[in-house]
């Protein structure tokens, strides 16, 4: 605990990045929700947002996703790329509903990430992909089924073939590149043993 009251001093202080990278990186080993608010100030900062997302990411209480999501309305670009990227990596579930908002974002980035995330958050998030699948612009059509395979995957490892088969068989019958149509009928034939 002092180790880490010593880390976030340095973090609000006007120490150089390099010093403050180092202390992300090290409260994403032992930091605990205490720390989330001192994290969660550098992740609209674009030198630091990575390394205060990687510590947030490593960090297991809720209070590291609530950071996360409210970033979602205050980051943009790239920094928002990652703040998604985050999100999908802790697998939150709560994010659903924000994720599935920005599936509709201009920038191809935010959008395709966003799909990402929801197929790592996993069977929680099948719905919004499915039905986001169903109205989506081509162009976005390959993150939304490549969503639908990461959850479809998922699913299939946790033993839960039937729900997996019935993702794998919709992907077949969508208008998507083909390799992502083969990965759907190599997942379904699998899933089927």
């Amino acid at each position: 605990k002092a180790l880490a009251d010593k880390l976030v001093a340095l973090l609000r202080s006007g120490a150089p990045y390099g010093a403050k990278d180092f202390a992300c990186r090290q409260l994403g080993i032992l930091g605990t929700a205490d720390e989330v608010p001192a994290l969660a100030a550098f992740l609209a900062d674009e030198k630091l947002s990575h390394m205060s997302r990687y510590a947030l990411e490593r960090i297991p209480c809720r209070a590291a996703c609530e950071a996360l999501r409210q970033a979602l309305s205050k980051t943009k670009g790239s920094v928002l790329v990652g703040v998604i990227n985050s999100l999908g990596n802790r697998r939150d579930a709560a994010a659903v509903a924000d994720l599935a908002r920005l599936l509709r974002d201009p920038y191809a980035a935010v959008a395709d990430a966003a799909a990402a995330a929801l197929g790592k958050i996993g069977p929680a998030a099948v719905p919004v992909l499915e039905q986001a699948l169903d109205s989506a612009a081509l162009p976005i059509r390959p993150a939304l089924a490549d969503g639908c395979l990461l959850a479809a995957d998922q699913l299939a490892a946790e033993g839960k073939s039937a729900p997996a088969t019935a993702i794998y068989d919709r992907l077949r019958k969508v208008e998507l590149p083909r390799a992502l149509r083969i990965a759907a009928v190599r997942g379904a034939i699998l899933a089927r043993q």
